[in-house]
């Protein structure tokens, strides 16, 4: 199963407002990324530009933490059908990701909930297939009613 998600953030936004670093696709700056429903995890497949280099022709370390974060945060609004915020991100970088390699893939899972926390792995493999870093991310999950609410979190069904 591979399910291209819908980013139904940006309809919901007056498309000015909805300017999210991640996925946004008219952030011109932004990561721009697009995800995918994979059953037991979410995926997002992403070209590096030259833009985020760090080191020369190495991705930036904060733009991969973004990548893993961004990631998780959708594993959030799908696989747990709310909204969170980052509580904790806990990286490990295995190797360089080279820029000039080419598209990356990023897989989001959930390791565990709770009533408040949801405990994400995150992984960012080069072209490859080489595990090049990942991470544990905690997220702080809201109650659907406050989610919707005060997050603009528009259900489950509107991702699909």
């Amino acid at each position: 199963m591979n399910i291209p998600l819908k980013n139904p953030f940006k309809v919901q936004s007056n498309s000015e407002e909805f300017n999210c670093f991640g996925c946004s696709s008219s952030n011109e700056i932004g990561l721009q990324m697009a995800f995918f429903d994979c059953g037991n995890s979410i995926e997002a497949h992403w070209m590096p530009k030259k833009h985020f280099e760090g080191f020369q022709n190495v991705l930036h370390g904060g733009v991969q933490a973004s990548l893993l974060d961004e990631i998780a945060a959708w594993v959030v609004f799908v696989k747990c059908e709310t909204a969170g915020v980052t509580k904790a991100l806990d990286i490990r970088y295995h190797a360089p990701v080279y820029i000039s390699d080419g598209k990356l893939r990023l897989v989001g899972k959930i390791i565990k909930t709770e009533e408040k926390l949801a405990v994400i792995h995150s992984e960012l493999y080069n072209i490859d297939k080489k595990l090049c870093a990942e991470a544990r991310i905690e997220y702080y999950i809201f109650p659907l009613a406050v989610a919707k609410r005060k997050y603009m979190y528009p259900g489950v069904e509107a991702f699909y």
